[in-house]
C-alpha cells in the first residue's frame, strides 16, 4: 500500500498495514511529524523497552559494514543487527517498534537480504524504514559500497505487504493551503499578495515556512490580518528570489533590471560575489532543463515523469523534483522567453566569467564583483545583427 502524506487524517490513527513500514520523500519535516505519529500510536508514549532506534549514518560497534568484512572479521552485518532487532519477542508488551533511519545508506546486497526476510518479522512486530534527508546523497562514503539509494526489491516488497509513505515536497498551492490553515488555528488571514510573497521569499520546505509563519503570526496579534508590508518587514529576502528576478531580467534582455538586481544584491543584501555567482549558474541550468521539458510538451503542475524522452536528455543529477513542484511555473517564464541561441550564449558567457575570476592562463583576470557586472552585460546583450528584445 502506497499512502501519500496529504492523504493522510490529521488527527487520530493512521493506516498502518503489515509488519513493514517505509518513510520517504524530500519533504524532512513531514517524515520527522509521521514517524512521531507511528512511534506514539504503534508503542504508545511510555514502552521505551521495546523501541529500538538505529541509524545508518552512524557507525555500529561489533557489526561490520560489509558482507565481506563479516566472513573476514565473524561478524554480523547491519542488516543482521537489524532482522535481531526485528524478530524479537516484545518484553511485557503487545509488539516491538524497530526504527532505522538513513535505510538508503545500506549497501544494496544488504537491502535485497531485508527484502528477502519481509516475511520472517512477527506480526505483532514492526520495523519502520526512514529514508534521509537527501536519499541520493552518501554523506562522504563510497556509493558503492554504502548503497545510496533504495533497492527495488525492498520498495516494492514493502509495497506489496506493508506500507509505504510518501512525504513529497508540497506544491505551491498545497503551501499556501498549509499557511492559511496554520492561522486559521490562531483566528488569523493573510492576504493574498502576503501569501504568494511569503511562499517566494521562503519556498514549500515545511520547517522553515512554520518558523516564518509563526513569527508573522506572533507579530500581528491575535484576529489580525497579515499584510503584503509584514511579510517585507519581517521574512528575509533571500539571495535565491533575486536571482529568480536576475534571471527574468536576463530571459528578456533588460540590462538596467539586471543591474540594479545585482547591485541590490551586492549591496543591500550584502551577498559576496562566490555566494552569487553558483546561485547564477543553477538558476540557468534549472532554466535549461525546464525548457528541455517544455519543448517535449510538458506543462507546469504536471509530472516530468510522464516525459521520458525529455528526461532522458537530462543530466542524470537532474532538478525535476524541482521543476515539477511549486518552482515550475517560475522556471517556465524565463524558460519560454530564451531562446536555445540565448541559453547557449549564456552558458559560453558563464563560463568566461568563471576563468575570468580564476586568472586562467589567456584570460584577463577581473575583481568578483567587477566580472558578474561584465557577465550581466553579455547576458542582456542583443546578438549583432538582430533587434533587442523589448
Amino acid at each position: 500500500m502506497i499512502l501519500k502524506y496529504t492523504q493522510l487524517p490529521k488527527s487520530g490513527d493512521v493506516p498502518a498495514e503489515g509488519s513493514w513500514l517505509l518513510v520517504q520523500g524530500g519533504e524532512a519535516h513531514q517524515k520527522r511529524q509521521l514517524v512521531e505519529r507511528l512511534r506514539e500510536q504503534l508503542l504508545g508514549a511510555d514502552d521505551g523497552f521495546n523501541l529500538d532506534l538505529v541509524d545508518l549514518s552512524e557507525r555500529w560497534e561489533g557489526v561490520a559494514e560489509t558482507t565481506e568484512q563479516a566472513k573476514r572479521n565473524r561478524q554480523p552485518t547491519r542488516v543482521d543487527k537489524i532482522l535481531a532487532l526485528a524478530q524479537a519477542l516484545p518484553f511485557l508488551g503487545n509488539g516491538r517498534l524497530v526504527i532505522v533511519r538513513n535505510i538508503e545508506l545500506l549497501p544494496n546486497d544488504q537491502q535485497k537480504k531485508l527484502a528477502a526476510a519481509l516475511a520472517t518479522v512477527p506480526q505483532m512486530n514492526h520495523l519502520l524504514l526512514v529514508t534521509g534527508e537527501a536519499e541520493t546523497e552518501t554523506k562522504g562514503r563510497d556509493e558503492k559500497k554504502s548503497g545510496g539509494k533504495l533497492a527495488a526489491d525492498l520498495q516494492k516488497g514493502i509495497e506489496k505487504q506493508g506500507t509505504v509513505y510518501s512525504c513529497a515536497p508540497l506544491t505551491e498551492g498545497e503551501a499556501q493551503e498549509w499557511v492559511r490553515e496554520a492561522l486559521n488555528k490562531w483566528q488569523q488571514q493573510i492576504d493574498p499578495g502576503a501569501l504568494r510573497l511569503l511562499i517566494s521569499r521562503v519556498g514549500t520546505e515545511l520547517r522553515r515556512l512554520q518558523i516564518e509563519v509563526e513569527k508573522l503570526s506572533l507579530m500581528a496579534g491575535e484576529g489580525a490580518k497579515i499584510r503584503t508590508q509584514d511579510v517585507e518587514l519581517l521574512t528575509p529576502k533571500l539571495a535565491e528570489e533575486s536571482v529568480f528576478h536576475l534571471a527574468d531580467a536576463v530571459a528578456t534582455r533588460n540590462a538596467a533590471q539586471a543591474m540594479r538586481i545585482l547591485r541590490e544584491l551586492l549591496e543591500e543584501q550584502m551577498e559576496s560575489p562566490g555566494r552569487i555567482f553558483p546561485l547564477v549558474i543553477r538558476q540557468f541550468r534549472l532554466i535549461w532543463q525546464t525548457k528541455v521539458l517544455l519543448d517535449a510538451g510538458w506543462r507546469p503542475q504536471q509530472d516530468p515523469a510522464g516525459f521520458p524522452k525529455a528526461i532522458a536528455m537530462l543530466p542524470e543529477q537532474n532538478a525535476l523534483s524541482l521543476i515539477g513542484g511549486w518552482m515550475g511555473s517560475k522556471l517556465a517564464g524565463p524558460a519560454r522567453q530564451m531562446s536555445w541561441e540565448q541559453l547557449s550564449d549564456t552558458f559560453q558567457a558563464l563560463l568566461e566569467c568563471d576563468m575570468a575570476g580564476k586568472a586562467i592562463e589567456g584570460v584577463p583576470r577581473q575583481q568578483d564583483d567587477l566580472a558578474l557586472e561584465m557577465l550581466c552585460a553579455k547576458l542582456c546583450a542583443a546578438p549583432v545583427g538582430r533587434a533587442r528584445i523589448s
